[in-house]
């Protein structure tokens, strides 16, 4: 299957997905699952529950940024922090691990005016109307497409990815 093809079927699962009552990360993260780019067991799926409507309907990061978020770290995340020696947990995973996700989040937010879910979908008088759920199936099938295209980025080539603004450049 070509990219742009398996970009596709992606981006329709996700859609498919939110139709049925999936919410944002539970779509992205099973759209995955279901192109067969996410070789991980489906009930790790459960994961995601918490995490609709920006953690529990809270409105703070959008569903969709942490199913792809969580997608790429159960490929690329660290299969065993304590086999790094105490004195170099901390720095290297910053110093290598967290530029992926940086990146994504930057990515995301570029794409989406923000990443909080009541930044998003602020301009929504009602939480329930076809408008919002419209927008959030194209946020959610893009959110999906890009765990994906991150899902294809080595893991070197993501430990050399630059920084975008992040907490450990705060004075």
């Amino acid at each position: 299957m070509e990219d742009q093809e398996k970009k596709d079927q992606i981006f329709s699962y996700a859609v498919e997905n939110f139709k049925n009552g999936l919410n944002c990360a539970e779509c992205v993260y099973d759209a995955l699952i279901r192109a067969g780019v996410l070789e991980v067991p489906s009930e790790t799926r459960a994961m995601c529950t918490g995490f609709g409507g920006g953690i529990g309907l809270s409105g703070y990061t959008c569903g969709a940024l942490s199913g792809a978020v969580m997608a790429n770290s159960a490929i690329y995340g660290r299969p065993d922090p304590w086999a790094v020696p105490d004195e170099e947990r901390g720095h290297e995973v910053a110093a290598r691990y967290y530029r992926r996700y940086n990146k994504m989040v930057h990515d995301f937010e570029a794409a989406n005016s923000g990443v909080l879910c009541r930044e998003i979908c602020s301009k929504y008088d009602d939480w329930h109307s076809k408008d919002r759920k419209k927008a959030c199936l194209k946020l959610i099938g893009a959110a999906a497409v890009m765990a994906y295209e991150y899902l294809q980025m080595p893991q070197e080539e993501a430990f050399e990815l630059p920084y975008g603004e992040n907490m450990g450049e705060m004075k």
